[in-house]
């Protein structure tokens, strides 16, 4: 089991991310046929107290873990790295089987002070509870495998996970749809917990087979306590478990604040939660694929960055941070103008509710910032500074609450309202890492490389797009013109972004394997610089 570049990592990962996120995607249209909007807002009511509990939790130790396990490695300390994951376990363990146990025996009374809008997910709530802990042994071992910077077992774990859960999901909610949309939604939920067991048996196979070589090395004379490791590790988890529950605390906020201030507007109960099952579930579940790749590049980049670190090659750190920055706005920029321009036609293409299509466009945006803010992140944690993405999170997720609440009871808005909340923590939280890491390693944006030429590639590439759409729509339908406008959207910024010189020698030779031989090919070609 290799080390990898960083770059070779996060392609690693965004590989199965991809086809993870598609699962996830894909079993969510039959899922929405099986139980309808109602039962998809019943579900997604789950999930945001799940979400909190489980990064309470695991609290940061993951990032934590990969850190200090990647620092140790550099160091040559390899039974310290081994410490590192074993202490980490238990804590992750014991954490675990405690929200676990929470959030299973606190269902109830979530129901009986009316904090979930519609009883009826308390079935969902119960089933998802177990997920907690068997999620939180399995990050454990995620964070090893990733501070050693090989990311196929999180890789490969990932992809198992979402196909156990997408099929447990599809198969109970088939069978208990006839007892009720409540029961359909718990049996969805449940497979959140067969995905953790499954994923989790996959990663105890790889592990049992690299933990001998660890063993087997000597301990630095010089290795901390177990007192003083574990300080270290909750200093840097904490400031990172905060992060994490910024967000799934503002989605409970949401689950509060949002169908009441669409009650303000004019909506029923029953249209309200329909509403937030198309924002929480259907184009949040888009506007998550396209990060797929910077939630790579954030994982892969804190072993690498730390080890930059340790090293004090702050030259190898502002290259990497400018690779990554770079990568991070090539991909995410065409994916938010993509979803914007066809935001009615993709939510048609896929769940049949052009009405959904409001929510996406309102989230657009989202895909750009949010693949920022964790890319930045990443870099933020690899340096050892965990608490400023968290500050930053906090800030942005202030006017997030303050906007939600005013725009979603304009009935000119409505769930639009809730979606550009969302945006706006992510524009200001990943600005403000940008600042942060220009004042502790001297980075800087490079405007036209980075901003100005993907820009114009987007531009193109949106005229095209529109123009492709209605040339098809009539003779196609709807399904077929959207699928080759996005086809086609895909070739024309490739090219034109090829063709102003925003993709070089560099991004190319990111690339694994393939990469440097197309570009040494392209050169020779007289093709690329």
């Amino acid at each position: 089991m290799e080390k990898q570049s960083f770059m070779a990592g996060a392609f690693v990962l965004a590989a199965a991310g991809i086809l993870t996120k598609i699962f996830g995607a894909l079993y969510r249209i039959p899922l929405t046929w099986l139980i309808g909007d109602e039962g998809m807002g019943l579900y997604g009511m789950s999930y945001p107290i799940y979400t909190m509990l489980l990064a309470l939790s695991t609290a940061g130790i993951p990032v934590a873990i990969s850190k200090l396990v990647s620092e140790k490695i550099t160091q040559g300390n390899y039974q310290g790295a081994h410490r590192v994951f074993r202490l980490s376990f238990f804590i992750l363990a014991g954490t675990g089987f405690f929200f676990s146990t929470l959030l299973f025996f606190g269902a109830r009374p979530l129901v009986a002070r009316g904090y979930l809008a519609d009883p009826r997910a308390y079935y969902a709530v119960v089933s998802i509870a177990p997920a907690v802990f068997l999620v939180s042994v399995m990050s454990a071992f995620r964070g090893f495998f990733q501070g050693m910077q090989t990311m196929v077992p999180t890789a490969l774990s990932q992809l198992v996970e979402q196909l156990a859960r997408a099929a447990t999901a599809l198969v109970l909610a088939h069978y208990l749809v006839g007892r009720g949309i409540e029961y359909a939604a718990a049996g969805a939920a449940f497979g959140a917990v067969v995905g953790a067991l499954a994923g989790l048996c996959l990663l105890l196979v790889y592990y049992g087979r690299r933990r001998s070589a660890f063993l087997g090395s000597s301990l630095d004379p010089g290795e901390e306590s177990g007192w003083e490791l574990t300080k270290r590790i909750v200093t840097l988890a904490v400031p990172v478990s905060l992060a994490s529950l910024v967000m799934p605390l503002v989605q409970n906020i949401d689950v509060v604040i949002v169908p009441a201030r669409l009650g303000v507007a004019g909506y029923t109960i029953e249209e309200a939660t329909a509403l937030f099952g198309q924002l929480s579930q259907m184009a949040a579940t888009l506007i998550n694929l396209p990060t797929i790749i910077t939630v790579s590049l954030s994982m892969s980049l804190v072993p690498a960055i730390s080890e930059a670190y340790t090293l004090g090659n702050f030259d190898l750190i502002r290259s990497r941070v400018a690779a990554a920055v770079k990568v991070t706005i090539i991909l995410e920029l065409p994916a938010f103008v993509g979803l914007y321009i066809l935001s009615d036609e993709i939510m048609t293409l896929l769940y049949g509710h052009p009405e959904a299509g409001t929510a996406l466009a309102g989230l657009a945006a989202g895909v750009l910032f949010l693949g920022l803010h964790q890319t930045t992140s990443g870099v933020l944690q690899g340096l050892g500074r965990t608490d400023i993405p968290v500050k930053n999170l906090l800030v942005g997720a202030v006017f997030k609450v303050l906007l939600t609440y005013i725009l979603t009871a304009q009935p000119a808005l409505g769930i639009k309202g809730a979606a550009l909340g969302t945006v706006t923590t992510f524009i200001i939280a990943s600005s403000l890492n940008l600042l942060a890491i220009g004042r502790l390693v001297g980075f800087s944006l490079e405007a036209k490389e980075m901003v100005l030429k993907p820009a114009l590639a987007v531009a193109v590439m949106a005229l095209g797009v529109v123009q492709v759409y209605r040339l098809f729509l009539l003779a196609l339908g709807n399904s077929l013109a959207t699928l080759a406008a996005i086809g086609s959207g895909v070739i024309i910024y490739g090219v034109v972004l090829f063709l102003v010189g925003g993709i070089g020698a560099r991004e190319l030779e990111m690339i694994p394997k393939v990469g440097p031989k197309l570009a040494a090919g392209l050169r020779r070609r007289g093709l690329l610089r």
